[in-house]
């Protein structure tokens, strides 16, 4: 079947005239240009959950300084909860930056250095029937102290490692959230069902051993970086369940109780630190070195 010359038609007739002379790929959609003026909202929830953070670490100073431990110790509960999640969000969502990194770290100072100090020192340090007088405040402010230097060195090593990289395994000392929550098991145990008040001497002895444990060098276990065998997936489930009940019952002492296993668990860190390193020594050894494998 032939075509007569009137009837065929050349592809520049069948397009559109583009009076401008640049004519777009039909297929290709064009872009939205974007807003200098405006972020997308996945980039403020992790700030958002670090200002929440600090927020409820000045409501527990407010609370402390009012004498209501429950309220005031709430409050660091929650600050530990939105601490947990800010860094997993920023990972998850890949927002991680360093302004996000020393917010965090003022907020941990806050809820975790200072609300503790301001709750043991108004519960129980600086009362004036203990008789500790100024050492009390001594020693409150050693403990605030200790948690600042333990959070600068944390920011100066974050910054010389790859921004939103893997999460180690185990961290040098107890960490802040970790030391500023296991603080407060006497004034937990006090309100708990026990009712059990540790002595004064007790509480300030406790109080410096977690202060100098926070700037020690001693490997404690990172939950961050676990990995659980999948046959321990459903132990782990009934364990998590057990949690829940246990702070239905009785908050104060399962809070306090949790807070004591992470902080026997210190010689099961460094055990599992040092047969890790014994492991990469001769691996990371170079050749030719005292420290590299040789052949027999």
């Amino acid at each position: 079947m032939s075509i007569s010359a009137g009837d065929q038609q050349s592809p520049a007739t069948t397009r559109q005239d583009d009076p401008v002379g640049n004519q777009r790929p039909s297929g290709r959609k064009r872009r939205k240009p974007i807003d200098p003026e405006s972020i997308p909202m996945r980039k403020l929830i992790p700030n958002l959950l670090t200002t929440g953070a600090l927020c409820s670490g000045m409501a527990a100073v407010l609370y402390a300084s009012q004498n209501e431990f429950g309220k005031a110790m709430t409050c660091v509960a929650i600050s530990f909860v939105l601490d947990a999640l800010d860094g997993r969000a920023a990972r998850f969502l890949r927002v991680t930056s360093r302004f996000g990194e020393v917010v965090d770290s003022i907020a941990d100072f806050t809820a975790f250095g200072v609300a503790p100090a301001f709750i043991l020192y108004h519960w129980q340090l600086g009362k004036p029937e203990h008789s500790l007088g100024v050492v009390g405040l001594v020693i409150a402010v050693m403990f605030t102290l200790c948690a600042a230097i333990r959070l600068a060195r944390f920011t100066i090593q974050a910054r010389k490692q790859k921004l939103g990289g893997p999460v180690g395994k185990f961290f040098q000392g107890c960490p802040a959230p970790a030391a500023g929550s296991a603080v407060l098991i006497p004034p937990m145990l006090a309100l708990s069902d026990l009712q059990y008040t540790l002595p004064v001497w007790g509480t300030a002895a406790f109080t410096v051993f977690l202060a100098l444990f926070m700037v020690s060098r001693v490997p404690m276990i990172s939950i961050k970086g676990l990995r659980i065998s999948r046959k321990l997936v459903v132990p782990l489930m009934l364990v998590a369940g057990a949690i829940v009940l246990g702070l239905l019952r009785d908050p104060w002492l399962t809070m306090s109780s949790l807070c004591m296993l992470y902080l026997l668990s210190f010689p099961l860190g460094v055990v599992l630190y040092r047969r890790r390193k014994s492991v990469e020594a001769p691996i990371a050894a170079p050749t030719g070195s005292p420290d590299a494998p040789t052949n027999p």
